[in-house]
């Protein structure tokens, strides 16, 4: 019998670990769906590390939230120096949170204040209630993911939004529905609130929503949770040549530590005691640390510029390989994310190239965005190799 040509990493650790979990706790996200094999245990740089020792690099960046790389010794430093002074205390305004702040708004300097949180969800969520009460109306347009919150599930029909009352209606990013809705209820929408997908639309698509937005007297909200901070100063907004009311920030920005921000004009944000958009654990110093030291990090590194360099190196490294194999696979892509559309070819050619990634040492999800990390730029040479030679597997 000929021996398999791919290699065989051991996961057995992983799946005892699995079936254990799957007793207690559940999940529809992939670490315990049983979609992947492995349970990944820690990180260093841009690599990843299973609890059965086996060693990845990571183009997930754990949902894009990882932008300089794992365990960033400056960042591991800054939360190290909070959890010896203590995390959370009674006074908000503490002089992280300050120094935040200001750092947020040299980056938007269209903005007033920004208003902390710690999911991406709860900033979204927080920026549509704001807009509500600083308009004195209830209705919400939106395209485009903002989170699990209730308000949103029309977005999410997998999620029987019918046994929710939503105030939002989602036009998916088409103008005409967008104009026909503000024509016939503009006077009841309080904000458009809209998640960029910078491969798909140009800067005057952006421009058009913001323009009629603000001729109908909405705010204008772009849901910048994994942009802003992976464009660099100003976010994708700047790059599209936009002024936002407020712009949510998340991903990137603690690098993997859990920190979101609504950034804005005082008119949204000053609505926070109304709005009741407030929790106790929105005032961790954890958070506030891990963005500070981040921010150095991303600013003095010039990160968005060489994680857009390495994401086009590895992504026409990879286009070159499927045109080698006679794969049909297109790569949309915007700076230093990438995805791979698989629309044109066989069907489950998905899963298997995934399954033969993670045996030659890459870690993905084929189902949604390639995040780069600026670690992985010193490794793209190794990373298509293995790309190629999975490939070569299938």
């Amino acid at each position: 019998m000929p021996m398999p040509t791919h290699p065989v990493l051991d996961w057995s650790r992983s799946a005892a670990h699995l079936r254990r979990s799957h007793i207690v706790t559940t999940s529809p996200r992939s670490d315990e769906d049983g979609h992947y094999p492995c349970v990944l245990t820690r990180g260093s740089g841009a690599r990843v590390y299973d609890l059965d020792g086996n060693a990845y690099l990571d183009l997930t960046g754990s949902f894009g939230s990882v932008l300089i790389g794992h365990a960033e010794p400056a960042v591991v430093q800054a939360v190290t120096d909070v959890l010896t002074e203590g995390n959370l205390f009674y006074t908000g305004a503490s002089p992280r949170r300050l120094a935040l702040t200001e750092r947020l708004l040299s980056w938007f300097p269209w903005a007033e204040q920004a208003v902390f949180y710690r999911t991406g969800s709860c900033a979204v969520s927080a920026a549509a209630r704001l807009a509500q009460h600083a308009t004195g109306r209830r209705r919400v347009l939106s395209s485009g993911y903002h989170g699990w919150h209730d308000w949103h599930l029309e977005a999410v029909p997998e999620a029987k939004p019918k046994m929710f009352e939503s105030y939002a209606t989602e036009f998916h990013n088409d103008l005409a529905v967008y104009r026909s809705w503000l024509d016939l209820h503009g006077e009841d929408v309080a904000a458009v609130v809209v998640t960029p997908e910078p491969h798909r639309f140009d800067a005057a698509h952006y421009q058009e929503l913001s323009k009629g937005a603000k001729e109908h007297g909405c705010l204008f909200i772009v849901d910048e949770v994994k942009t802003a901070v992976r464009a660099g100063a100003g976010g994708f907004s700047a790059r599209v040549g936009i002024e936002p009311d407020a712009v949510t920030v998340s991903k990137g920005l603690g690098n993997g530590h859990s920190v979101s921000a609504v950034v804005g004009r005082r008119q949204i944000t000053q609505e926070l005691s109304e709005a009741h958009v407030w929790s106790t654990y929105q005032n961790e110093q954890v958070g506030f640390a891990a963005a500070l030291a981040s921010l150095d990090f991303l600013e003095r590194h010039d990160v968005a510029a060489v994680t857009a360099r390495s994401g086009e190196t590895v992504r026409q490294g990879v286009l070159d390989l499927f045109a080698e194999h006679g794969l049909p696979v297109a790569a949309p892509a915007w700076g230093s994310m990438f995805e791979l559309d698989f629309d044109a070819t066989d069907e489950g050619l998905a899963e298997l190239l995934e399954a033969a990634l993670l045996r030659h040492g890459i870690f993905c999800d084929t189902g949604d965005d390639f995040n780069m990390m600026f670690h992985i730029a010193g490794h793209t040479d190794e990373l298509l190799e293995r790309f190629a030679a999975a490939l070569g597997d299938l």
